[in-house]
C-alpha cells in the first residue's frame, strides 16, 4: 500500500505550496466552509483535506480501531453512524502512542522532495488526495509498533522495565532490533519498486516511477526508525501501566540518531547496492 501510494504521488511535481500555512483570506470570503480550529490555526490545504478526510472516516468508525491513529484525534471526535465494533483489548496504557505530527514533518520536508519532480504543476488536489493516501498508509504502518512492542514486553517484561527503569533507550533498541529482518523489509520494498515502478511503455529510456534505492531508503532510515521510536514510547507507557514506576516523556535530545528519520540529518544516505543478479538499478 505504501509503495502503490508514493507511486502515485510521484506523478505530481513538489507543490510545496499546498504545505504552506494559509489565512483566512485564502479561503472563501469569510471562511464558512473552513474548519474553525484550522482556520484559527492557519492550517495548509492538505491539513484542510486531510482533517475533512479524517471526519469522514471518523463517522465510518475508523478511529475505533487500535490500528488506527489519527493526525487531528481532537478534531474528530463525533459519534460514527455505524455501531461501534468490539475489539479485544491488547494494548495496555492510559495514554495513546500518536507521533503523526512527526510522520507529517518528515513527509513534507525529506520524503515528497525525495520521490517527486521539483516545482509546481498546479496539480494541488490531486496532489493532496496522493498526499493523504500516503500519510495514512505510513502512519498505520509506523504505529503497528505498538502491537509489536507489546508482544516483546510480554515475553520479556523484567528485562523492558529494567530498561525503562534506566532511560535506556539504546538497549531497548538493540532488544527490538532484528536485523537480518530490516534488511529484508527494505530489500522487499526496493524489489516492489523495481516491479511496480517502471516506466516500462513510454518512448523514453525505461526508468522507475520512483526510484528503488530511494524506496530502500525510505524503509531503512524512516519508516523503521519512527516504529522503533513507537515501540519506545509505548514500552515506556506499559511498564508504566504494570507498575513499574512513573516516567517523564522522552525528550528530543534523549533520542539516539539511529531512532530518528534520516539520523536526524536533512538529506539521505544512500542505499547500498543491491546484491544478485538480474535486476537492472
Amino acid at each position: 500500500t505504501i509503495i502503490f501510494a508514493m507511486i502515485e504521488r510521484a506523478q505530481f511535481g513538489v507543490n510545496s505550496a499546498i504545505y504552506q500555512p494559509t489565512s483566512k483570506e485564502t479561503w472563501d470570503a469569510d471562511g464558512s466552509q473552513v474548519d474553525p480550529w484550522l482556520l484559527e490555526k492557519g492550517g495548509s490545504f492538505l491539513c484542510f483535506m486531510l482533517l475533512e478526510t479524517e471526519k469522514v472516516h471518523a463517522r465510518a468508525r475508523r478511529y475505533l480501531s487500535p490500528e488506527e491513529t489519527a493526525f487531528f484525534p481532537e478534531q474528530i471526535k463525533m459519534p460514527p453512524v455505524l455501531e461501534p465494533l468490539e475489539y479485544p483489548q491488547v494494548l495496555q496504557g492510559e495514554r495513546e502512542i500518536n507521533i503523526n505530527d512527526v510522520v507529517m514533518k518528515v513527509y513534507k520536508e525529506q520524503l515528497v522532495p525525495a520521490i517527486c519532480a521539483p516545482g509546481d504543476d498546479q496539480q494541488h488536489g490531486s496532489s493532496a488526495l496522493c498526499d493523504i493516501a500516503c500519510l495514512q498508509a505510513l502512519s498505520r504502518r509506523i504505529h503497528i509498533g505498538k502491537f509489536v512492542a507489546e508482544s516483546k514486553y510480554q515475553q520479556m517484561p523484567d528485562k523492558f522495565t529494567e530498561l525503562v527503569q534506566a532511560r535506556d533507550i539504546a538497549g531497548i533498541n538493540e532488544l527490538l532490533t532484528n536485523v537480518l529482518v530490516e534488511e529484508r523489509v527494505c530489500n522487499r520494498a526496493r524489489l516492489k519498486a523495481v516491479s511496480f515502478g517502471q516506466e516500462a511503455f513510454s518512448d523514453a529510456e525505461a526508468g522507475f516511477k520512483v526510484d528503488p534505492n530511494v524506496m530502500y531508503s525510505i524503509y531503512r532510515d524512516m519508516i523503521i526508525p519512527l516504529t522503533k521510536q513507537v515501540q519506545v514510547r509505548y514500552l515506556f507507557e506499559r511498564v508504566k501501566t504494570a507498575g513499574g514506576g512513573d516516567y517523564e516523556e522522552i525528550t528530543d535530545d534523549e533520542w539516539p540518531a539511529n531512532l530518528l528519520a534520516w539520523g536526524g540529518k536533512e538529506e539521505m544516505v544512500a542505499a547500498p547496492p543491491i546484491q544478485g543478479k538480474g535486476l537492472f538499478l
